[in-house]
């Protein structure tokens, strides 16, 4: 039996902001009144894949390589937040 993947989050552009970690900015958008993590988000025509998460607390030390290291490759990012996790969702 097989069962369709559901349909990726839309996500209006207007609640895109901007998570500034140690003097850059990724792309930012807050889902705490989602009921769970969704693998995928869209924002108008661009659609986002889950990737992986971090902790809110204690992120300090790798999120900003990471997502400093994603935007060096040239791969377009948003971070999710909900509960005490940021998610990284990669297009």
């Amino acid at each position: 039996m097989a069962t369709e993947a559901p349909a990726p989050l839309e996500i209006d552009r207007s609640l895109i902001g901007a998570l500034e970690l140690e003097g850059s900015e990724a792309p930012y958008v807050n889902l705490e009144d989602q009921p769970f993590i969704h693998t995928q988000l869209r924002v108008g025509e661009t659609e986002y894949t889950y990737d992986r998460s971090f902790p809110i607390k204690g992120h300090s030390a790798v999120l900003p390589a990471v997502i400093g290291e994603l935007q060096a490759e040239g791969r377009r990012l948003l971070v999710a937040e909900r509960n005490d996790r940021y998610y990284i969702y990669l297009a």
